[in-house]
């Protein structure tokens, strides 16, 4: 019977341990937490420390392999006992589930309104006409432009956004008391991650559920969450009030996540090195002892946490912590903010990559009668002159939303996609467009590393394939060197040699994704691609592989050009940071004048998307509607005058927009109608934009 007075959700004391053929993983070890209604608690920890595997015991969708102990009681009643009619009914009903990729929840084969009519007349035993007028009403009530025609497209003709507003639309379908959201806004754009976030909070106040919000980014959990839970190896070791985690952390760990995330310079203007946790996750397949899990990797461990085990217990109202030394908890526990070094400025006056006009263009050619007459499918104009320089020893950051052409102008740099036109020089030589006509050593001297590390490793291979592979072919290693090094380099990017024998299907994804950068650094090369490479790692292996770059870098001198989504990684790792926008150049200069005031008013826009780790932040309002653009023909006028918060008027869907200089000197292009010193005037001084999604 369900109890009125019984929190939404409450779980105590709850472990689950996967029995494998290669032994048992204490995925979870001791787990306990509550979830009022209308209430929204943020789960945070590294990869490996079981925050899916909590979201998934909440809805008792656990495979047979899972042996669980401990209670889960929703509305008052104990889950483990429901039949599997019941758990059906439960599922999709009265809990929903958000998942990190959208393309997972949505049947590929089926346009997205049947999907959704689909629940309606399962859970709510609709008819086929209220089942339709239902599907309308909801994807309005997540802000989908045009909800009466939306439910006719299947998946793929929808934006990374539209999918996860189709999802979250999808768990809303049946009025759930609890929604449980495992990190749903990890692959998108800082821009539609900024309105999904808008969304969640607005729906917490609307349907009054309760929340679970499982992810890695403190920007984002500080921007959705009332409570805060923090796992590490299986284990609660703190919780607390949003504001209280952020401003008075009391276990070491979460310290030490909240040190992890880069800063902007602070208000002396100097730019501090990123602090890291050492070591990795307490692993799970070993047994637990009377000692406590972080203290191999903690810097107040003590003879007592050896040989205790220290219990969840509170510090403050409201506030609990698994520590023996909360007390003793500050900011200063992870060492000292060290000045970084400034690098020097580049020695060579041949840059390590040259790019000039740069274009690509994607499928057209089809002609009214096949072969001949005029052309009916003009094609996609994926990069439109697009200049870049890299010296040695710098990096470039390309920033933009899904759609602006970021990872094909790194496909076209290493020759996985051949260029149309434009000039593309390594160390002052010419490289062909295709890698296949380039020479041994051009192909070994650049090397990629991928946003899907999955896709990059061979799942019927052992990891230690993909390392050793690039140790022979291109680094040159010989056989019997070959163990030792691959050592060294899971030991540079934060993991345990044991690893080297395990398939990537039992690494998480920041795991996996580390691998990738252990076999991109094998082969020793002069430039290194990283399209989105620490986008699915955890803030403190983020920072360890932040670290690690920068110092391979000043050994070696190599050059990075780095793709992300996340301006608080490229502010730190850049030296010059280049924005497009469907395919086109919105700005270019050096990292701090870029993402300072005054900039492109699409830069601004991105900047104002950004999640910030502090929970007093007020969030900025500049919100960017719909998606980039597709264009099959050339802009009349300037390429974001469809959405630019800030246009003229007609002279921006009828002229070019012409290239400025900007405040960073000759080599700051901002290409703009709004003169650089108007766009100082209206950003210096907070004013609001005319017009937004225009």
């Amino acid at each position: 019977m369900n109890n009125s007075d019984a929190p939404l959700i409450r779980m105590e004391n709850l472990a689950v341990t996967f029995n494998t053929p290669r032994g048992a993983f204490r995925a979870v070890r001791d787990a306990s937490l509550e979830i009022a209604r209308g209430e929204t608690l943020g789960l945070v920890g590294e990869s490996g420390c079981g925050k899916s595997t909590v979201a998934f015991a909440l809805m008792n969708y656990l495979p047979d392999t899972a042996q669980v102990d401990g209670s889960i009681r929703f509305e008052g009643m104990d889950i483990s006992e429901f039949s599997d009619s019941e758990l059906r009914e439960l599922r999709g009903n009265r809990i929903a589930m958000v998942y990190q990729d959208p393309l997972t929840s949505l049947n590929p084969s089926m346009r997205v309104g049947p999907q959704i009519e689909e629940v309606l007349k399962l859970h709510l035993d609709l008819d086929a006409e209220a089942a339709q007028q239902r599907s309308v009403e909801l994807f309005e009530s997540v802000g989908l432009a045009d909800p009466q025609r939306i439910g006719r497209r299947y998946p793929h003709q929808l934006s990374g956004g539209m999918q996860q507003r189709v999802v979250i639309a999808m768990a809303l379908a049946c009025d759930p008391h609890l929604l449980i959201m495992d990190e749903p806004t990890t692959g998108l754009d800082v821009t539609t991650e900024a309105t999904i976030l808008d969304l969640i909070v607005e729906l917490k106040d609307r349907v009054n559920a309760g929340i679970l919000f499982v992810s890695h980014n403190l920007g984002v959990i500080a921007r959705v969450a009332d409570r805060v839970a923090v796992m590490y190896a299986g284990e609660i070791v703190e919780e607390a009030p949003v504001r209280d985690l952020f401003n008075n952390p009391s276990h070491p760990y979460t310290a030490g996540l909240l040190s992890c995330v880069p800063q902007p310079p602070g208000d002396d203007g100097i730019e501090r090195q990123l602090r890291s946790i050492p070591g990795s996750v307490f692993d799970a397949q070993m047994e637990q002892t009377d000692s406590c899990l972080f203290g191999p990797r903690c810097p107040l461990a003590s003879e007592e946490c050896s040989n205790s085990t220290p219990l969840l217990t509170g510090v403050a109202n409201g506030h609990l912590a698994r520590c023996f030394h909360h007390d003793e908890v500050d900011d200063g526990i992870w060492g000292d903010l060290l000045e970084r070094v400034a690098k020097p400025p580049p020695e060579e006056t041949t840059p390590a990559l040259f790019a000039e006009d740069l274009r690509k263009f994607y499928g057209g050619g089809r002609r009214k009668y096949i072969l001949f007459g005029p052309p009916v499918r003009p094609p996609v104009r994926a990069l439109v002159d697009v200049d870049m320089r890299v010296d040695g020893g710098r990096t470039l950051g390309i920033v933009g939303e899904s759609g602006s052409g970021k990872s094909t102008a790194a496909r076209a740099i290493v020759g996985l996609e051949a260029r149309d036109s434009g000039n593309l020089q390594l160390r002052g030589q010419a490289l062909e467009g295709d890698v296949e006509d380039r020479t041994s050593d051009q192909r070994s001297a650049m090397r990629m590393v991928f946003q899907n590390p999955t896709a990059s490793l061979n799942p019927k291979l052992p990891i230690r394939h993909a390392i050793n592979r690039a140790l022979r072919k291109f680094a040159g290693v010989r056989r019997g060197e070959i163990r030792e090094r691959a050592s060294e380099l899971m030991h540079a990017v934060g993991l345990d040699p044991m690893y080297l024998d395990r398939l990537p299907s039992e690494l998480s994804g920041g795991q996996q994704q580390r691998v990738a950068l252990a076999s991109a650094f094998a082969a020793n090369p002069d430039i290194v691609v990283a399209d989105e490479a620490v986008s699915a790692l955890d803030v403190s292996v983020q920072a360890q592989v932040l670290n690690l770059l920068e110092q391979r870098q000043r050994e070696t001198g190599n050059a990075y050009v780095f793709i992300t989504h996340d301006l608080g990684v490229v502010r730190y790792v850049s030296d010059d940071i280049l924005v497009l926008y469907a395919g086109h150049v919105a700005e270019y200069g050096p990292s701090e004048a870029v993402l300072s005031s005054p900039s492109h008013p699409y830069t601004e826009a991105l900047l104002s998307a950004a999640p910030v780790p502090d929970p007093d932040a007020e969030p900025t309002h500049i919100r960017l509607e719909g998606s980039v653009p597709t264009l099959r023909s050339a802009f009349r006028g300037c390429f974001f005058a469809g959405r630019c918060p800030r246009k003229l008027g007609d002279i921006c869907d009828s002229e070019p927009p012409p290239e400025q200089r900007g405040p960073g000197g000759d080599g700051h292009m901002i290409n703009c109608h709004i003169s650089v010193e108007e766009l100082e005037k209206l950003q210096r001084n907070g004013v609001a934009p005319s017009r937004a999604g225009a």
